[in-house]
């Protein structure tokens, strides 16, 4: 495990693209299993294959084979959401800008997804169902913004140790 953690580092300083990578790819990992989960349990009404609803038939969407393509579809688009903040807002500082990344994410995807054919409009949705999706997409931006954020901004880390 210590030469994975290795790999991001060069003499003390991280690989943004490779940490972003990383981080990008454990938070879709993680988080599809929190939503597959989440959807299995009826917290929400969205299966982890919202994302990729246009190319799977009503059957395939909650089958095996579209749960795991889902999960698929969704690290890759952690991956591209832990590039693009990288990329934007790696510089800021604490958990707020996560938190808002992920309700931004969370507007956009809810928001325009009706229009695309991600999501269907939900009228009449009750309000825990409402309440689950806008959580996991804020706890989803949160573990990628405030990971990120915090490996390029503390300064605390990279002092050199004190020899007693």
């Amino acid at each position: 495990m210590n030469t994975i953690f290795q790999n991001f580092k060069r003499t003390g300083v991280t690989k943004p693209l490779a940490y972003a990578l990383y981080i990008g790819f454990f938070a879709g990992l993680f988080w599809s299993c929190i939503r597959m989960i989440s959807y299995y349990c009826n917290f929400t009404s969205e299966p982890v294959s919202f994302l990729i609803r246009n190319w799977l038939s009503n059957e395939q969407i909650t089958s095996g084979f579209g749960q795991t393509l889902g999960s698929l579809s969704f690290i890759a688009f952690s991956i591209v959401a832990s590039l693009m903040y990288m990329w934007f807002f790696r510089n800021l500082i604490g958990p707020w800008p996560g938190l808002w990344y992920g309700l931004g994410w969370w507007g956009i995807l809810f928001g325009l997804g009706p229009l695309f054919g991600f999501t269907h409009i939900q009228t009449g949705v009750g309000f825990t169902l409402a309440l689950t999706d806008l959580c996991l997409f804020v706890v989803w931006g949160l573990f990628i913004g405030y990971s990120i954020a915090f490996e390029f901004t503390d300064e605390a880390s990279r002092e050199p140790a004190k020899a007693s």
